[in-house]
This record gives C-alpha cells, sequence and structure tokens, in this order.
C-alpha cells in the first residue's frame, strides 16, 4: 500500500470523516487518494484559505470530540496554517496536520517552495514544532506505521494537541505496506489514559463535602475529557452550583438551577461576586487564564482546588493550593463512587440573582459626526432580540472583539447547543470558518450561528462561500460599526481617544455577501432599526435550511461589558428567567 493511500485508509477508518484544505502540488497525493478510497465516508473540504482549514479542523475537533484533519501544500499554504494550528497548541485541541513538502530528493538544491532548513531555506520542522505537540517528517517507509501511531496518540491523550506529518512529495509514493495487525480500530484506543491520584481525589472530595459554599468553574477541558457527563452528574447529585469560563458557556445547561453563569471579563458580575464570597472554589479543566481570573478581584488560592490533565499554568500562576492532576471526566466519576458511599449535599443557594451590565452608549468616535437620536438599532437590544431566534441543540460561536463579548454577556446558550470561541490566539475570523466544521457531521435539523464583527468578516469572509457550496445551515451574524471595536474602545480609554489605525471606511457587509451565493443558496439582509431585524428574523425562520448572512448596521457603539473597562460601581440589571419579557432600559451617556 502506498503511504497516501495508507494515511486516508487509516483517517477513514477511524471515521475522522473530513480532511480540512487547499491542495496543491505537494499534497495532491492525498486528495486523489481521498477521491479513489473515501467510500463516502471520507471527504476533501475545499477552504478558500488554509487558516481557514485549520480553524474547521479546530472546531471540528472542539464540538464533536473527534481528532480534526487538516492539510497544507508547501510554501504558503504551510505558513497559512500556523494561526490555525497555534490555536489549537493554546487550547489543547487535537488536529492532526499534513502538509506536503518538495521532494526530499531536492532539499537544499533549489527545489520551489523548500522548507529543508538547509542553505537559505526555511526550516519547516522547528516553524511547526513552535505550534504544535509534535512534527515529524517522513521519508521512510519503515517509520510509517509507527509514526502514525505515535502522531495520532499525541493528539489525544494528556493535554490534547495538534500534531504535525511533513510528507514530501517523493514519500507520498512509498510502499508502507498494510497496517500492522495490532492496529487500533477506532480513536479511542489511540488515546493513553492519563493516572488519577486517588488519595488526592478522596482529600478533594472531603474538602466539598465539609465546604459551606463550594462552587464548581467548568473550563472548556470538560468538553475534552473522557466523560463530560461525570461532572454535570455529580454537581446536580450533590447540588453544588456551578459557573463556567467564557469558553465553557456549553458545558453546563443554561436554565438548570445550579448554573450561576459566567466568570471572566465578559462574564455576569454576580457570579464573579459568588466565586469571591464561596469558601471553596474547584477549578474543573480551566488553567484559570487572566481572562478569567482578572475579572474576580482579591483570588485567593488557599481556597481552590484545580482538577486538570496538566496543572503546569495553574502552578506557575499559583491558582490553587489543591492540585488534583487528572483528566476531569475521570476524577469526577471518582468523585460520584465515593458520593454513592458517602452521600452529601451543599448548602442551598439562597438569594442568588443573576446579572449582567446596564447597556449604555459609548462616547462617539471623534469625526464621526453627531449620533442618530432616534430608530437606530443598539448591539445589546439586537443580542436579546436575536437569542429568541435561537434554537436548540445547535452550535454558537463567537469571534473576537466588543460585539463577541456583548453576544455572550447579553445572550445565553439553549438547551443542547454548544457555544465556541477561540481564545488560546484570539484570532479575528476564527468563527467564520469554524462554523464550517461545527456543522459538518452535525444531527439533521442542527443549526449553527456565527456573531463576528465586520473587521473578522473583511478579514476570512470568503469562507461563507464554503458553507455555500456545501449547503450549510449556517446564519453569519455580522456587527457592522466600520471599525475593530475592541482596539477603539482601548485607544478611547487609555490613549486620549487617539483613535489611529482601527477605524475604515464602512464596507457594505450584505452586498458583498450578495455576491457569494445565489438568492435559493444564500439568504442575506440587512438591518439598522429593531423593525427590520424582527421583521429578517422571521423570514429568516423560512430560510434557515440555506446558509446566511445578517447584517446589523450599528453606527452608535455601547460600552462592551468587559470587566477591565468597567468600574466596580458599575450599574447591573436583573437577568430575565426564561419565558419573562426583555428588560427595557434607557440608553445613557458614556465616560469612555
Amino acid at each position: 500500500m502506498r503511504l497516501a493511500d495508507a494515511l486516508v485508509t487509516v483517517l477513514r477508518d477511524l471515521d475522522t470523516r473530513y480532511v480540512f484544505g487547499v491542495s496543491g502540488a505537494n499534497i495532491e497525493h492525498i486528495h486523489d487518494a481521498v477521491e479513489r478510497l473515501g467510500q463516502g465516508r471520507l471527504a476533501s473540504v475545499l477552504a478558500k484559505r488554509e487558516d481557514g482549514a485549520a480553524f474547521m479542523a479546530d472546531a471540528r475537533a472542539r464540538i464533536h470530540r473527534t481528532l480534526g484533519v487538516c492539510c497544507s501544500t508547501s510554501g504558503g499554504g504551510m505558513v497559512n496554517l500556523v494561526a490555525g494550528l497555534a490555536e489549537s497548541y493554546a487550547e489543547s485541541v487535537p488536529v492532526l496536520a499534513l502538509i506536503g513538502q518538495p521532494p526530499a530528493a531536492l532539499d537544499g538544491k533549489g527545489s520551489f517552495q523548500d522548507s529543508s532548513g538547509l542553505g537559505r531555506t526555511v526550516d519547516a520542522l522547528p516553524l511547526l514544532s513552535a505550534v504544535t505537540k509534535k512534527t515529524v517528517r517522513i521519508t521512510d517507509a519503515d517509520a510509517f506505521w509507527p509514526c502514525l501511531r505515535d502522531a495520532i496518540s499525541t493528539a489525544l491523550s494528556g493535554r490534547k494537541g495538534p500534531v504535525a506529518l511533513l510528507i514530501p512529495r517523493d514519500s507520498h509514493e512509498l510502499e508502507v505496506g498494510e497496517p500492522p495487525a495490532d492496529w487500533a480500530p477506532d480513536i479511542s484506543a489511540f488515546i493513553d489514559p492519563e493516572p488519577v491520584d486517588e488519595a488526592a481525589v478522596h482529600a478533594l472530595f472531603e474538602r466539598l463535602s465539609e465546604a459551606r459554599s463550594p462552587v464548581l468553574l467548568l473550563g472548556h477541558g470538560v468538553r475534552r475529557s473522557c466523560a463530560p457527563e461525570a461532572v454535570r452528574i455529580f454537581a446536580e447529585r450533590t447540588r453544588i452550583p456551578v459557573v463556567t469560563t467564557m469558553g465553557a458557556r456549553g458545558e453546563f445547561p443554561n436554565d438548570n438551577p445550579l448554573y450561576l453563569g459566567v466568570v471572566g471579563e465578559g462574564g455576569h458580575p454576580s457570579a464573579a461576586a459568588y466565586v469571591e464570597l464561596s469558601d471553596f472554589v474547584v477549578l474543573v479543566g480551566t488553567g484559570l487564564t487572566m481572562m478569567t481570573r482578572r475579572a474576580m478581584r482579591g483570588w485567593d488560592p488557599s481556597k481552590a482546588a484545580a482538577v486538570n490533565v496538566d496543572l503546569g499554568q495553574l502552578t506557575r500562576s499559583s491558582a490553587a493550593d489543591m492540585p488534583v492532576r487528572g483528566d476531569a471526566g475521570r476524577v469526577f466519576q471518582l468523585l460520584e463512587q465515593l458520593r454513592e458511599v458517602s452521600p452529601f449535599t451543599a448548602p442551598v443557594v439562597d438569594g442568588y440573582t443573576m446579572t449582567r451590565f446596564l447597556p449604555r452608549r459609548a462616547a462617539q468616535l471623534s469625526g464621526r459626526g453627531a449620533p442618530p437620536e432616534h430608530d437606530v438599532l443598539m448591539q445589546s437590544e439586537a443580542v436579546q432580540l436575536i437569542q429568541e431566534h435561537l434554537s436548540s441543540e445547535g452550535h454558537l460561536l463567537y469571534d473576537a472583539g466588543n460585539c463577541s463579548v456583548a453576544s455572550m454577556h447579553y445572550g445565553s446558550v439553549p438547551p443542547g447547543s454548544t457555544s465556541t470561541i477561540a481564545l488560546g490566539m484570539g484570532g479575528m475570523g476564527y468563527s467564520i470558518a469554524g462554523a464550517i466544521g461545527a456543522q459538518l457531521g452535525s444531527r439533521e435539523g442542527t443549526r449553527t450561528v456565527v456573531f463576528c464583527g465586520d473587521g473578522a468578516f473583511l478579514m476570512s469572509g470568503l469562507e461563507i462561500h464554503t458553507a455555500v457550496e456545501l449547503g450549510l445551515p449556517i446564519l453569519y451574524i455580522v456587527f457592522n460599526n466600520g471599525m475593530h471595536g475592541m482596539c477603539a474602545t482601548r485607544q478611547q480609554k487609555f490613549f486620549d481617544s487617539r483613535i489611529t489605525a482601527v477605524d475604515y471606511t464602512p464596507a457594505d457587509v450584505s452586498t458583498v455577501a450578495r455576491g457569494l451565493g445565489a438568492p435559493d443558496r444564500l439568504w442575506v439582509a440587512s438591518a439598522g432599526t429593531r423593525a427590520e431585524l424582527v421583521r429578517h428574523l422571521d423570514d429568516h425562520r423560512i430560510n434557515s435550511h440555506v446558509p446566511g448572512v445578517l447584517e446589523l448596521r450599528l453606527p452608535v457603539e455601547e460600552v462592551p461589558p468587559f470587566a477591565s473597562f468597567l468600574t466596580a460601581d458599575e450599574p447591573t440589571v436583573p437577568v430575565p428567567q426564561q419565558g419573562q419579557s426583555l428588560i427595557s432600559y434607557e440608553m445613557s451617556g458614556s465616560t469612555l
């Protein structure tokens, strides 16, 4: 069996289902093998750029709890993958990157896109090793099967992450033989289980059972664990309340009475206050990055435990005095076994009300003229209207910037839905491509919604064409304010409102999008008032079976609900319960 055929056969039989990429001279053997051997079980997905392909693979792995696969040719194609692989590396997402290379026989001899590192050529190995758990160059037929086994296991085991295989063009033709007799038949068999310190789990259980006001703080490591449901089951049976990070909003049912909200820069002030007053906080599957920690003033590690497969970041930041190393799912399975022997329930949480920051207008940027006074759509108002439009059992993806912080803060995750944001490297445009990896392979009837800004649209909006080609029911909601809003907010607050290199002539998003697909294949609308938005959302319900782009024209800025930009006395309002009407408010001026 040739190497290219062997690789594709393995990916097919492991049910990875998709190879996201852009073809080229040194990777076309892989695409040809997928065409010949995919058998309807493995398909190539043509992205518009390689970074989009890597984002698709990343989101596919996160949301569907599998191994994401992306590929590229050599040269610029290889370099374009780096942004996506860096996100996967930072956020511990298992991705296998297949990267074509010029023929090994021509290393250092002037081949096109040579990245052997010989002479004045780019050296692909250290370049990619900086953003992967492991990068290997395959030139030996005898080493292929052990190398592939190790690559898949490395991506899926311990702290998960991306692995890159560099495959010279002449290596695709190597005869590597049939899979070894002991080759694993499914992905789970490649995972090398992490040992769990059972003594530490016992100590954690004792501390939890004695706490007066314990709380579980869940990160997206819960989703990556072997048994995410184990965390929810233990919380529900012990009645321990739960908060989540911004990246893990969907890891616990938002309509569960135990759910207190999100902590972090875009989180609920009430949730942060509760965690600060709690006498025992268990960090589950989170490294407690500054995006989460900074919003909780006066963090006390002596009242915190941490459950994580990799305690390195938690140890370096001295975030918790009780470390429990291990897969979150396995640890909570053991905690549940202890609870069955020694049952307990946490004290009831009395008087808690989830709150949000009261929306208010920001100061208008200089040079933009007077803001409209009436009949203008506000960002927070749009989010609350869209919230009523979201379906259950779907996928929500959030991009970078003010619009995503506001979308998360003023919205919630519908029952059975996932919520994903790329906070590892925080690249703009991730959500636009990532939504394709999220939607592919989902159950029939699943809908995906993207919240992104016009800046992300200008960077990566052409990937919407990929969604059109595939006929995916993804609704792209583009918040159009003609600027990079988060950057503008910082310049207003920290640089005396000297606005530079962040604003631009507004683009007509709906007109640009209209060129990406015929009306029967792509639904497009633009709203600048509440009435227009309500009308378009009603129309989208009829057209939700095709991709859609909904532009929100937002000439008036709001102060983003970002903790670092706000003072401790920032006004808040209760979050309406399900079935209650939305809170009305009067917009006030801003100090920004």
